[in-house]
């Protein structure tokens, strides 16, 4: 986020890993004791994901939002035909975007990733002006089609795991959810409005299942 706000090249080596290691670095700057709590959405849960299977014993629940984890439905097997049009169309994208992200792009994305209404222009969507500032951030799109990952690590996965689709998203992104629920050995899933974004459309009823789901745990 940081590099495409400053319009920097992202690193040579950068990965969902590094990411990921990233995230593990900041969690021990905080000073916690004992196993934490994350909730992530979309880019950053398959990150957040990636961490916690490498760091179960720190991770006491998980949530995730829409994670594009495509790399789930090629572990498993389920990755069908509408997933791997969207995920190709998504990879093109991302590839078109390398030398630079133009309000076009950004516009392509929107309806890619079903952030908005079907029928409404993304120029017309409320955030689309703040989008536009962190559009260069959409440059790490490569690093999450190279990305790949074991099943078996996702069914050793023992701690407890909220999923969160929203109604209206992308077919692909609701069979990552559907996929994870049936693998992951401790799921809850939920299904708010607001597409790619129900944590934010749906802010209050997202607030409301994230803490029932840590009160129960």
């Amino acid at each position: 986020m940081q590099l495409g706000l400053e319009n920097r090249p992202l690193p040579a080596a950068y990965s969902v890993a590094l990411e990921s290691r990233a995230l593990g670095a900041a969690i021990d700057g905080m000073q916690r004791d004992g196993p934490v709590d994350l909730v992530a959405w979309s880019y950053g849960a398959v990150v957040t994901l990636d961490f916690a299977l490498d760091h179960p014993e720190r991770v006491r629940t998980l949530a995730l939002i829409e994670p594009p984890a495509f790399w789930v439905l090629d572990a498993t097997g389920r990755l069908d035909e509408p997933s791997r049009r969207e995920r190709d169309d998504l990879e093109r994208l991302h590839r078109d975007m390398i030398g630079g992200v133009t309000e076009a792009h950004l516009a392509r994305f929107v309806r890619l990733a079903a952030l908005g209404p079907p029928d409404t222009r993304p120029e017309d969507l409320p955030a689309w002006p703040l989008w536009v500032q962190h559009r260069r951030s959409l440059r790490n799109g490569p690093a999450l089609f190279a990305h790949r990952d074991d099943a078996a690590r996702l069914r050793g996965f023992a701690r407890p795991v909220l999923l969160v689709k929203g109604t209206g998203s992308a077919h692909s992104l609701h069979r990552i959810i559907d996929v994870l629920g049936e693998t992951l050995p401790r799921t809850e899933v939920v299904e708010l409005p607001g597409g790619h974004a129900p944590q934010i459309v749906a802010m209050d009823e997202f607030l409301a299942r994230l803490a029932a789901f840590h009160a129960a745990r």
